[in-house]
């Protein structure tokens, strides 16, 4: 093979790994591109360093043979000069070149050679053989004839061997231009690859850290079918869940704010409605006030308050009774209820039950408290009537029993037939005492009732217990209002009108039955009814005050009572009737509850 053929197939290998230099660049990953283009130099630059020095190799050789093909010249000089002069001496000539110059070796092909090059050299090397056996055979004559074609020949070939040599230094620079501009052109291909797939993007990635830093998620992510795409898409999908993770928190700390706000403002209602509640004594006007507040503090469109004794206190936006989402909240203290909360909800709005079952608690609590300091007040007042009791008992009404006596001696010891007159006398005073002391004991009786419970019906079963006790005819309550309640001076006032009533059907009925009854009606009036079947009393009896009857319709006047005696066919009714106050003034708010 020759130069030529070495060059063009050099090069050839070039052209291939130029069209596989766009290979790489097609490639997803920028290591393998980099990686590639590295490579492609590294095989690039070794082939051309191989070409190089082989060519210079060859360059070489050449050059020896022209100065081994020099020497020949002047050797052949030589002997041309001996066949003139000393013919005998190129024998000698011809010895000393074999040994310093073997002919035969010196044309031995090169791969570096081309064809006519090498006919030539084979040329030479047979007519140098041609002139050595002629001189050995001492044909000095046709010798010489042969030397000056040979020396011809040794110039042709010279010449041929200096051109090669031109030609292949010329395809030395050749072979490093082109490599050097295949290289340039992958570096300069690689550069502008490497800054707009590396170096752009990663500078944007850096950028878009530190705005991520900066708590910025508003950013541009470079997108690539290579690593910097995909580790641009991990940090874009990093500040992506960030940033939602973030705006998770902030909403949730604004939320939590909200709740803490509204949760202040729930304890601080709560609170205000406390004070309200337990700071003074509970009238209509002040829970009136607290279920306005209620209203405007958990959004309510209807609110009222509902109690068992069939009291209503409506809020200023009314009652719910008539909405249709109207919702009912029991007012339950230590399993005792009290009534109910009504209240409806505005369209729309955030429904807050926990505050308006924690607002139920507190009216439950105040409506237990106020019912339980009414209690101590009721105990109070029995204590100071059992002292003002026990003083009547030990001063007056011992001295009634004194003068009781005292007219009785006095009556023995009076002559009836003689003093008439003094007799009478006698007689009206035993009877003024008498009446004195039965009222006094009736007195005594009402200062010594026991009252244990607020509730009338549960005072009132406790005292129908104790009176069952004093005779064999049934007590019974027939009908009761469940809802009805009183207050202080009402409930002593009535307890001592029904069993001032039930004593004298015990004493003066002689009757079986006695079953009291109390309703209200439609006209907000409270009707208390005592009926026995008995022998019956006449209202206009002159025996009336021997009952106690007076000592009633005092009670039932500071009542603002009516009281009635009924005669039936069968037995006596004694009825009271007096407005319901208790309710006419919850619905105006100006009394206590």
């Amino acid at each position: 093979m020759n130069v030529a053929n070495m060059l063009h197939s050099s090069y050839v290998s070039y052209s291939l790994i130029a069209m596989k230099i766009n290979l790489p660049f097609h490639s997803h990953s920028v290591v393998k591109v980099i990686t590639n283009a590295c490579l492609l130099i590294l095989i690039i630059s070794a082939v051309h360093i191989i070409s190089v020095f082989a060519t210079f190799d060859s360059h070489i050789a050449n050059m020896k043979i022209i100065d081994r093909l020099t020497a020949l010249k002047i050797s052949t000089s030589e002997l041309i000069s001996a066949s003139h002069y000393h013919p005998q001496d190129m024998s000698l000539i011809m010895l000393r070149v074999e040994k310093k110059l073997p002919v035969d070796l010196l044309f031995e092909s090169s791969w570096f050679n081309t064809h006519n090059i090498n006919e030539i050299g084979q040329a030479l090397t047979r007519q140098w053989q041609t002139i050595q056996k002629n001189i050995d055979a001492q044909n000095f004559n046709q010798a010489e004839q042969l030397l000056h074609p040979f020396a011809l020949s040794l110039d042709a070939i010279v010449k041929q061997y200096q051109i090669l040599a031109t030609k292949k230094m010329h395809l030395v620079h050749i072979a490093e231009l082109i490599s050097f501009f295949i290289i340039m052109l992958i570096g300069i291909t690689l550069y502008f690859y490497s800054k707009k797939q590396i170096v752009l993007p990663i500078k944007q990635l850096v950028e878009n850290v530190k705005a991520i830093k900066a708590r910025n998620f508003d950013l541009i992510f470079p997108e690539a079918n290579n690593e910097i795409g995909i580790l641009s898409q991990g940090i874009k999908d990093t500040s992506n869940e960030l940033h939602h993770l973030i705006a998770n928190m902030q909403t949730q700390v604004s939320e939590q704010t909200i709740a803490l706000e509204k949760a202040h403002q729930t304890i601080a209602f709560l609170y205000s409605i406390s004070q309200q509640l337990s700071t003074v004594k509970l009238t209509s006007p002040i829970l009136y006030s607290a279920l306005n507040a209620l209203a405007k503090q958990a959004d309510l469109k209807k609110l009222c308050l509902e109690l068992n004794n069939g009291t209503f206190i409506n809020s200023e936006n009314g009652c719910a009774a008539n909405n249709k989402n109207m919702l009912r909240l029991p007012i339950i203290i230590n399993g005792k209820p009290y009534g109910f909360l009504n209240y409806a909800f505005i369209e729309g709005s955030q429904e807050q039950h926990a505050l308006i079952d924690s607002f139920a608690g507190l009216v439950a609590r105040a409506l237990y408290q106020d019912e339980y300091s009414l209690q101590e007040q009721k105990i109070l007042l029995m204590e100071e009537r059992g002292i003002i009791a026990r003083e009547l008992h030990d001063s007056i009404a011992q001295s009634l029993s004194f003068l009781k006596i005292q007219c009785t001696l006095l009556h023995r010891q009076v002559d009836s037939s003689q003093q008439v007159e003094a007799q009478q006398t006698i007689s009206n005073i035993k009877e003024a005492v008498s009446d004195a002391y039965i009222q006094l004991r009736s007195l005594l009786s009402t200062f010594r009732l026991t009252v244990t419970e607020s509730n009338f019906k549960e005072a009132m079963l406790t005292m129908i217990k104790t009176l069952q006790k004093q005779t064999t005819a049934t007590i019974s309550i027939k009908q009761f209002e469940t809802h009805f309640y009183t207050d202080a001076s009402q409930h002593i006032h009535l307890l001592q009108i029904v069993r001032e009533a039930i004593i004298n059907a015990i004493k003066h009925a002689q009757c079986e039955h006695i079953s009291i009854s109390c309703i209200i009606t439609d006209q907000h009036k409270v009707w208390i009814s005592i009926l026995d079947d008995g022998l019956g009393i006449d209202d206009n009896s002159d025996k009336i005050n021997h009952y106690g009857f007076s000592i009633m319709k005092q009670r039932a006047d500071e009542l603002g009572a009516t009281l009635s005696f009924n005669h039936l066919s069968k037995g006596t009714e004694v009825k009271l009737i007096f407005p319901y106050k208790k309710r006419a003034i919850l619905n105006q708010g100006t009394e206590n509850v």
